[in-house]
């Protein structure tokens, strides 16, 4: 339930004597469904939304009905701005709907907030508006993905969910082909598109995939050391309860991340500058990609 989409249509009836259900469906861009419930919850809420039947009738409000800004203190008007700069910032939300609310409640939104989602390619952006889209209209998506291994796969699936988790956006969906809910890393997925049909009865997302972390494999506890000329991106790469500063000035990280090919190649990317101190396994593993680099340059 959109709370932004009930302040329009608030304002809608206010400046209306009365519309349709149909009218006011095409101008909030939702069903006829959506409208009769969004209708049911402000009037539970205590705004006098009624219906009246027959040729001329529609969905109107009571005219003794006002929407007083002094229901609303100053920190609610903050809080109600703030969150809807950050929405429109994000592409979730909407300006107008923004600036009308601005202009009622008698105050400017607060600059706070710049937030880009597009990359330095300026296909990201894309991607995710198609995937906003399905998400929202509830259509299937289908694209091509790589593995960690490189294989590459298409999928098609009923997309539930954006998730923006370590430092990368990934799609959580119920994927057609495993008949299971999944998680994809967005920079792996690539030619998407909105195809038709029906999202199954089954498809649901738990909470829970994202709350307690039951969406992801158990992760892997490493201990590194750096080199302390690496500080300029020692605190960058890690957070500072992370980070154990030696004698020496040089920095031990203790950290924990989901498996994968890649906790490697960040510790390769630091040069001789890196140590592995355990767990033995990565250390072998980081080991061996250097000797095969040695082979590759004959060094």
């Amino acid at each position: 339930m959109s709370v932004s989409r009930m302040f329009e249509m608030v304002y809608i009836l206010l400046e209306r004597d009365r519309i349709t259900a149909a009218e006011l469906a095409k101008r909030l861009e939702v069903s006829v469904r959506t409208v009769y419930r969004d209708a049911q919850a402000l009037s539970e809420a205590g705004v006098p939304i009624y219906a009246e039947r027959g040729r001329e009738g529609g969905l109107c409000i009571l005219p003794s009905f006002k929407l007083s800004r002094a229901l609303l203190s100053e920190e609610d008007r903050r809080v109600i701005l703030s969150s809807l700069t950050a929405m429109e910032q994000s592409g979730t939300g909407s300006r107008q709907t923004l600036q009308r609310l601005s202009s009622f409640l008698g105050a400017q939104p607060p600059d706070w907030i710049r937030i880009d989602l597009s990359d330095w390619s300026g296909q990201q952006d894309l991607l995710i508006e198609t995937i906003k889209a399905a998400i929202l209209e509830r259509r299937l998506l289908q694209f091509d993905y790589y593995a960690e291994s490189g294989a590459m796969t298409a999928r098609t699936v009923c997309p539930l969910r954006l998730l923006f988790k370590g430092r990368a956006w990934y799609l959580q969906a119920y994927c057609l082909k495993r008949n299971a809910a999944r998680t994809f890393r967005l920079t792996r997925l690539k030619r998407a598109q909105i195809v038709s049909g029906e999202f199954p009865p089954e498809v649901v997302l738990p909470d829970e995939a994202v709350d307690d972390n039951s969406g992801y494999p158990p992760c892997v506890v490493i201990r590194v050391r750096i080199d302390a000329r690496m500080a300029y991106r020692v605190y960058d790469d890690f957070e500072e309860d992370q980070i154990t500063r030696t004698e020496s000035g040089d920095f031990v990280i203790d950290a924990a991340y989901p498996p994968g090919a890649w906790i490697a190649s960040i510790i390769l990317s630091y040069g001789e500058h890196a140590e592995v101190l355990s767990p033995p396994a990565l250390r072998e593993e980081v080991a061996r990609k250097i000797k095969k680099l040695a082979e590759i340059y004959k060094c």
